[in-house]
């Protein structure tokens, strides 16, 4: 057992296991699709899965539960329990990892034996009916991971009449990768209804096995725009037209939304309503690194590595359905790229099983520098309107507000004056303009090049001028260069700004 791994492992699969204590076996369905959208009425499929949960009896671990080994004496790890350790594992494979897990204690309490589901015969598991789909028949022993143990129980009170508690987890996972062949297999395997499954009844004979049958039934869920819109009413399916998509039209760009957080830092969408929203249902929000998925909003403090952030809760049945989320200015400065995620998580008991089904709908932003959040800083708070404007010299060293913003000088001294000035190659006797652009300006604001022959009429440089053509034109840089020697395309060349 690798000590580590089994930390996750153990959490994870008796997380859910608090239903257990009535007697009976648990079976979590769990369909999950990934959307991110790149435009106001597109998005990629970003990959899913198809996941199920068979739970039969529990164990719960003290919280020194990490104090375990592969010793057969009494351990003495510190911190040692209070109770000390009160469970060994004769069989089974704790943790999923393929090795045996036989001879290692643990401080457990409160076990719960399986009651109803057989465990390590995971070759006996089938899919036994489910509606009709593309989703291959019959589904037995299909990708199960058997991670049943049986744990001797009590060692402390009770070392030698202590008793073996059989407990039963199954879980089988069907993964669906990225893009639409991914997307489309999913659709057509996974749809509304009831799914029957069955599993070895505990304690029946071999000769003459007895099943014991779990019916789960599955309701569709809202998927992002262009979704598949409704299926079929009488099984549950979604209205069409009701699929996911952010609203926010004017901020695309190359399928990133823009945003100066400084002005204004709200989200609105649709798709989730009293339609689509049942009882149980829950509504996640966050903001996280687009390099790294940390999660930034909500703003809780990180003193333990791992980033132990979680998503914000903002609808269910008692906050209400939200139709958009709003931070406000300034909860981040500009200059940063980030990725938006809303989850959509189900929770829908039916008898002994649970739709634990869930929608992630993601869309990056990039939080851009403009002139309008500028100005909210950059001038004393008495300044008039009209010394602001972008069209307007504060400091009247002849260039415009809007031109200082662009060239990254101070607005407010007048010493500090742009100077975009042009050099002559060397070899070539070419026109050369480098313009530096101000960082995280995103799409707003453009930077354009003109020239003259006679310093009275202007054309701006762009792809296919005769006289001049553009070298680079990225986030950092603007350069030209004169297609002839200066002695016949002289060096008279200005820049713009267009604010947008």
């Amino acid at each position: 057992m690798n000590i580590a791994r089994s930390t996750t492992a153990l959490i994870g699969a008796f997380s859910l296991s608090a239903s257990l204590a009535h007697g009976q076996a648990q079976l979590f369905f769990q369909d999950v699709k990934a959307f991110k959208q790149i435009g106001p009425n597109q998005s990629e499929y970003q990959g899913g899965s198809w996941n199920i949960r068979l739970l039969d009896g529990a164990i719960f671990f003290l919280p020194c539960w990490a104090n375990f080994g592969p010793i057969y004496t009494q351990p003495t790890t510190i911190p040692p329990c209070q109770s000390g350790t009160t469970g060994l594992i004769t069989e089974g494979d704790l943790d999923g990892d393929g090795v045996r897990d036989v001879g290692f204690y643990l401080s457990i309490t409160q076990p719960i034996p399986a009651r109803q589901v057989e465990p390590f015969q995971t070759g006996l598991v089938e899919l036994f009916a489910g509606p009709p789909s593309s989703l291959p028949r019959p589904l037995g022993g299909f990708n199960w991971l058997d991670t049943s143990v049986v744990a001797f129980y009590d060692l402390v009170n009770d070392p030698i009449n202590g008793v073996g508690y059989e407990v039963t987890v199954y879980d089988s996972t069907r993964p669906y990768e990225a893009g639409a062949a991914g997307l489309e297999q999913h659709r057509d395997e996974i749809v509304p209804g009831i799914y029957t499954f069955s599993f070895p009844t505990l304690g029946s004979d071999e000769v003459d096995r007895q099943n014991f049958y779990v019916n789960a039934p599955h309701r569709e869920m809202v998927e992002m725009v262009p979704g598949p819109g409704g299926r079929d009413v009488v099984s549950g399916g979604i209205g069409v037209g009701n699929d996911f998509r952010l609203t926010n039209d004017d901020r695309w760009h190359d399928g990133v939304q823009e945003f100066d957080p400084r002005i204004i830092f709200d989200f609105q969408w649709e798709g989730l309503n009293t339609q689509t929203f049942l009882a149980g249902d829950r509504i996640f929000f966050s903001v996280r690194e687009r390099d790294s998925d940390r999660i930034r909003f909500p703003p809780i403090p990180d003193p333990v590595p791992g980033n132990p952030h979680f998503p914000q809760l903002i609808g269910s049945s008692q906050l209400g359905i939200p139709s958009g989320y709003e931070l406000g200015p300034d909860f981040f400065g500009p200059d940063r790229e980030m990725r938006v995620e809303v989850e959509f998580r189900r929770e829908l008991p039916s008898g002994n099983t649970t739709d634990i089904s869930s929608r992630i709908y993601r869309w990056d932003i990039d939080l851009i520098d403009t002139y309008d959040g500028f100005k909210l800083n950059g001038f004393p708070v008495t300044s008039s309107e009209l010394l602001i404007a972008p069209e307007a010299d504060y400091d009247g060293d002849g260039f415009t507000n809007l031109e200082e913003f662009g060239f990254q000088t101070d607005v407010l001294d007048p010493a500090s004056v742009p100077n975009p000035t042009p050099v002559l190659d060397a070899f070539t006797n070419q026109c050369i303009l480098d313009i530096p652009k101000r960082p995280g300006i995103g799409s707003r604001l453009k930077y354009q090049v003109q020239y003259s022959f006679d310093m009275e009429t202007w054309v701006t440089i762009e792809a296919g001028d005769p006289n001049w053509f553009i070298v680079f034109d990225n986030d950092e840089l603007l350069s030209v260069l004169s297609r002839r020697p200066a002695s016949i395309n002289p060096c008279f060349v200005r820049v713009q700004f267009e604010n947008s």
